[in-house]
């Protein structure tokens, strides 16, 4: 394992935004620390927790560096921060709820050096497969970043699991600070309309620890509508129209509930029959989901 940094510029930087992650950053910062790679890594976790996060970094990891901030800072200005405080050619996002398998660094980094990417993301496997709640709001938010879903160039990857080109981000600008969510999306789309390449390998994988508990994902949902709505204003993303038609918006659920369908008949047929029973709550998350886009379209 190399992840110092104190000799040389590090090959990756790893950063790490963390909020409250308590119960997973050992996890996820063990992972990391234990990557089986050639590569010289470095990590930065940006955090603005009010739980025992920071003490943890500081106590029981002094190899990784910490950024406290004093006050709650979103994903999107974290990884800014985390990204202007560190120097190597390529970063790392990785969510502190995130157990990156032992080779997700030296599989991504291999990809990158096989071709010119803007960014080479990966899969997120299910972290609670005995949590109901877990589930839905996994496929809801992942489904097309599961481990058994295809290779390919995309228009987007989850900031979860994402290695990007410092040189790219530096030409085309970071993420949206003004978004609580939805920032990565819209910096991808970004580098996709400028005629960047992003790659989707599956192979390069991260098991993520989901939220869990009604009350969490369905409040969650809200937010994602609602900060997918604002995306949508602000960069002219795809689905745009139901902005200028509201109305529309009464068949976002029945839409999002047979997309879901349709993408695990073709990519993900194991998962199909648990699909099946769940999906009167998959339609119920996608209505608060969709209701949190409603709120955002009235507040314009």
């Amino acid at each position: 394992m190399k992840n110092s940094a104190k000799l040389q510029t590090p090959d990756i930087s790893v950063i790490i935004p963390c909020y409250n992650s308590a119960r997973t950053i050992r996890q996820c910062l063990t992972a990391i620390l234990n990557q089986q790679t050639s590569c010289i890594f470095d990590i930065t976790v940006v955090d603005s927790s009010t739980d025992e996060t920071p003490y943890i970094v500081a106590r029981e990891f002094p190899a990784v560096r910490l950024i406290h901030m004093d006050k709650r800072t979103f994903a999107g200005k974290a990884r800014n921060i985390g990204i202007g405080a560190t120097l190597a050619p390529y970063c790392l996002l990785i969510d502190s709820d995130c157990i990156a398998n032992a080779d997700v660094i030296e599989r991504a980094i291999t990809r990158h050096r096989e071709g010119e990417y803007a960014a080479v993301g990966g899969s997120l496997r299910n972290g609670t497969p005995a949590s109901v709640s877990g589930l839905v709001g996994y496929l809801i938010e992942f489904r097309e970043f599961m481990p058994e879903t295809p290779e390919r160039f995309t228009t987007s990857i989850p900031s979860a699991n994402i290695v990007y080109r410092r040189d790219a981000l530096e030409r085309y600008g970071c993420f949206d600070e003004k978004i609580e969510f939805a920032e990565d999306i819209s910096l991808n789309w970004k580098l996709y309309s400028a005629g960047e390449r992003l790659l989707f390998d599956p192979t390069i994988e991260v098991t993520h620890c989901n939220r869990t508990g009604w009350k969490k994902v369905l409040l969650y949902q809200v937010e994602l509508g609602r900060t997918s709505a604002l995306a949508r204003r602000r960069y002219d993303l795809p689905g745009r129209i139901v902005l200028d038609y509201p109305p529309l918006i009464a068949f976002m659920p029945f839409v999002r509930t047979f997309r879901a369908a349709q993408w695990l008949v073709k990519h993900n047929k194991k998962m199909l029959l648990l699909f099946f029973l769940i999906s009167p709550l998959y339609m119920l998350a996608a209505t608060f989901w969709s209701y949190g886009f409603l709120r955002e379209v009235l507040h314009e």
